[in-house]
């Protein structure tokens, strides 16, 4: 693989797994209210 390849494997998966992670540091802090039917 060329070293264009792996540096845009590497943003793409810091942007992938970072937005996971914030994901759900996000719903810890500020979880979601129960919905009543």
């Amino acid at each position: 693989m060329s070293m264009g390849a792996i540096t845009m494997m590497v943003v793409s998966m810091v942007l992938l797994w970072g937005g996971l992670v914030a994901a759900v540091v996000h719903l810890r802090r500020h979880p979601e209210a129960p919905e009543d039917d």
